[in-house]
């Protein structure tokens, strides 16, 4: 796909390359998946939701050679994106940040916003159930910036 769109359109710049050819990728799956889905129907004879539900097999999927395509793909991503050492820091990050938020929030509940606040006798079940939720509505950014808020000397409550 990317020497596709590189020869189709020469001097493209790098993200638009990117964009396209992912745009391009993609097509071609949900295409690849509607014409595999409708051969996979006509080849049943299901002629109705209940039929396809006894087929016993799913009926929506890729061709073969879009499976290997696919797995190709996963293959690719997981070595060179996944597993790359700048995400791992960044997964280390997220990780010490939550996990760092949540400890605080058990020990000092007070420290949550009012509308947070765990009523009056709640337990350490209830408690760490709303500093959970607390948590999971945060943006990653709001993370960040409530950790550093809290935990740096320095910064403005």
């Amino acid at each position: 796909m990317f020497d596709e769109v590189a020869r189709r359109y020469p001097g493209i710049d790098e993200s638009r390359l990117i964009h396209e050819a992912i745009r391009r990728m993609i097509d071609h799956m949900v295409r690849d998946l509607i014409a595999e889905t409708r051969r996979k129907l006509a080849e049943s004879g299901a002629e109705s939701v209940d039929r396809v539900r006894r087929l016993g097999q799913p009926v929506a999927a890729f061709s073969e050679e879009m499976r290997n395509h696919d797995r190709a793909l996963k293959r690719f991503l997981f070595e060179r994106m996944y597993r790359h050492y700048r995400v791992n820091r960044m997964s280390s990050k997220a990780r010490r940040v939550v996990r760092e938020l949540f400890q605080l929030f058990m020990a000092e509940p007070e420290c949550l916003p009012g509308e947070w606040h765990a009523p009056a006798g709640a337990g350490e079940a209830e408690t760490a159930r709303i500093v959970a939720d607390y948590l999971a509505g945060m943006t990653d950014r709001f993370a960040l910036d409530e950790h550093r808020r809290l935990f740096d000397t320095y910064a403005p409550v």
